[in-house]
């Protein structure tokens, strides 16, 4: 004879288990009466509930409340309104993230409804290997020292020190821009990225730990802008120190001026920064520069 499992909410439909069959409408195998092999099935299920379900993908036919462990990012997750969430909703965990040689670094991450918001890290600088599960999350892929917000994210506090002293506004962009770009106003929303040489719509450079941060409640696709201070900047071309940077071919990129634009043409409002160290590389690279001063 039939026999029903009842959830613990009395409002669900009951599951009916039947003669001499096995039942899968959830994660476990409910066995029927009668049924030959029954003890593995019973076992199964045991041990299934003490490993929260672990494994690389999540378990067929969840129900509501159900626990899952995920092995391949080391968090526990909970099946809710249809959905895995990592669980609780909002959690401070341990995990382990692989830079870009395969180094593995312990670090404190804070999630909040499933989403990573932030990494804590005693460790230097590093670049997230590219096939790790939050590459794209944290702007350049890269954690620091100490808080890493991820992109669009931003602190609410008083500063009393920072890595970079820029003050920055934010602006609506018609795209979102990694830190380091050079913008200007124009675009399909307030700012986008530069792309022609010499531009002479410059505006500032996209912040990436703004000191200072005002409008900070920007509705939509928008970026930081630092319009004063110091702040890293994409520069392609060898740079000296002092020198005056403006908008380059590259999108985004700044370069030294030229000795004809510098004699010649050079009007202030051309320039994005100046440069406050040496760049000896043809390729692109990250420079601090002091953004406004001309």
């Amino acid at each position: 004879m039939a026999y029903t499992v009842n959830y613990s909410d009395d409002t669900k439909t009951p599951i009916t288990v039947n003669d001499g069959t096995i039942n899968t409408e959830t994660s476990l195998t409910l066995v029927g009466k009668n049924f030959y092999g029954y003890g593995e099935y019973v076992a199964e299920n045991q041990l299934h509930l003490l490993e929260n379900f672990a494994g690389p993908n999540p378990p067929s036919s969840p129900v509501e409340g159900q626990q899952w462990y995920n092995s391949t990012l080391k968090e526990m997750n909970v099946y809710k309104d249809e959905d895995w969430v990592a669980g609780p909703e909002s959690i401070i965990m341990q995990m382990i993230l692989t830079d870009t040689n395969s180094i593995d670094y312990d670090v404190t991450a804070i999630f909040d409804h499933g989403s990573l918001i932030s990494v804590y890290s005693g460790h230097a600088d590093f670049i997230l290997i590219s096939s790790s599960p939050f590459a794209g999350t944290f702007p350049g892929d890269k954690i620091g020292k100490g808080v890493t917000l991820k992109a669009g994210s931003f602190f609410h506090g008083t500063a009393t020190s920072a890595q970079y002293a820029d003050l920055a506004e934010m602006y609506t962009s018609d795209a979102e821009y990694i830190p380091g770009t050079v913008i200007k106003i124009g675009g399909e929303s307030e700012v986008t990225q530069t792309t022609d040489a010499f531009c002479s719509e410059v505006f500032g450079i996209v912040s990436t730990d703004p000191a200072y941060l005002m409008n900070s409640t920007c509705e939509g696709t928008s970026v930081a802008v630092a319009l004063e201070g110091r702040v890293p900047c994409r520069v392609i071309g060898p740079v000296r120190k002092g020198q005056r940077l403006v908008s380059s071919e590259t999108p985004g990129v700044a370069r030294a001026v030229s000795d004809y634009e510098r004699q010649e043409a050079l009007d202030w409002y051309r320039i994005v920064g100046r440069a406050l160290t040496d760049k000896t590389s043809e390729g692109e690279g990250l420079l601090e520069v002091v953004v406004g001063a001309k």
